[in-house]
């Protein structure tokens, strides 16, 4: 695992996805999120930005993912996390997410996935970027005297809320209270928004992922909304975070470490919601977290960058949301 210590990543203007600049030299940004000073809010600081500018005749495209980490101390303990920002208007993006079982006798009713860890889901699929998504529980009552077997790889679930691959339903959309569950819905113009999916409402929709209702959103139209949501809004724990900008063309992922003293002791959910305001989000949601909050990016370079998980062991989750980069395009 990565010690999320120094991802190197680059700044671009978010509207546009390219930097203006004058002269011959193309623009080399070099942008560094270090730790800062003690402090109760949670305002996004990034520390250590150099620009170095000898000029250029006409505007660069820089990559179609951002990726910084997000250091604090608190007088409860320090926060870590990591986060990416992903432009999907960019003809290299695809978004991905975990696809619908393949007919099997061996899946018991209700089983709508089975699980597995984001690190192996991002290789199979051969995403640049990938986190946890859905909540998710077992299929079937347990027999009488029966323990639970735990979270392993390979084990049939069902999803909690909508899932949607590449335009197929994987999971249905959940109503409760008779409102859908807050989801993360993806079109194939390159826009995403957060939206409360019901059966009804299915229409264009080619990617989804969802958090639990009847609770709200973290982020509801740049508000910290972080109180209402579900689950456990006031107890620090792992977190994981999807929002949109205003205009649904940035995608923001965010995973938080937590119950570890001494490297990250988690966040509330109204904490989480600041975190997204601070990296640009207009609207957000709360995925599974706990044990489950994993995030996995493959620099450039091919070496990975991780958050570090309890126990340094990755949970098998239910499904997944990533992006792929889709060279030459």
């Amino acid at each position: 695992m990565d010690d999320m210590k120094e991802p190197d990543v680059m700044r671009w203007n978010p509207a546009s996805g390219r930097v203006g600049c004058k002269g011959r030299r193309q623009p080399r940004f070099h942008s560094r999120i270090l730790k800062t000073r003690p402090e109760a809010g949670f305002h996004l600081v990034a520390l250590g930005l150099a620009l170095l500018l000898s000029g250029c005749s006409t505007p660069v495209r820089l990559p179609p993912i951002e990726t910084g980490v997000i250091e604090r101390v608190l007088p409860e303990g320090p926060v870590r996390g990591l986060w990416a920002k992903v432009r999907l208007t960019d003809p290299e993006v695809e978004i991905v997410t975990t696809a619908p079982l393949a007919p099997d006798t061996a899946n018991p009713a209700g089983a709508e996935a089975r699980l597995l860890t984001v690190p192996k889901w991002a290789e199979a699929e051969r995403t640049t970027l990938a986190v946890n998504a859905n909540f998710f529980g077992g299929v079937g009552p347990l027999a009488p005297g029966e323990k639970d077997p735990g979270w392993f790889a390979g084990r049939p679930v069902d999803l909690r809320g909508l899932s949607v691959s590449d335009g197929v339903v994987v999971s249905p959309p959940r109503v409760t209270e008779g409102q859908g569950d807050p989801a993360v819905v993806f079109h194939a113009d390159g826009h995403a928004r957060i939206a409360r999916v019901t059966e009804g409402a299915m229409t264009g929709i080619t990617d989804a992922v969802a958090g639990l209702g009847p609770g709200g959103w973290l982020v509801t139209a740049g508000r910290n909304t972080g109180a209402t949501a579900l689950v456990q809004p006031k107890v620090r724990h792992p977190r994981t975070a999807v929002g949109v900008t205003a205009d649904g063309r940035t995608l923001i992922l965010l995973v938080v470490d937590g119950r570890q003293p001494g490297h990250s002791i988690g966040v509330t959910l109204p904490e989480l919601a600041d975190l997204m305001i601070g990296l640009g989000a207009a609207e957000a949601i709360n995925l599974d977290g706990g044990g489950s909050s994993t995030f996995v990016y493959r620099r450039p370079d091919g070496t990975l960058l991780t958050n570090q998980v309890k126990g340094g062991v990755w949970r098998p989750v239910g499904n997944h949301l990533g992006v792929r980069l889709r060279k030459g395009k």
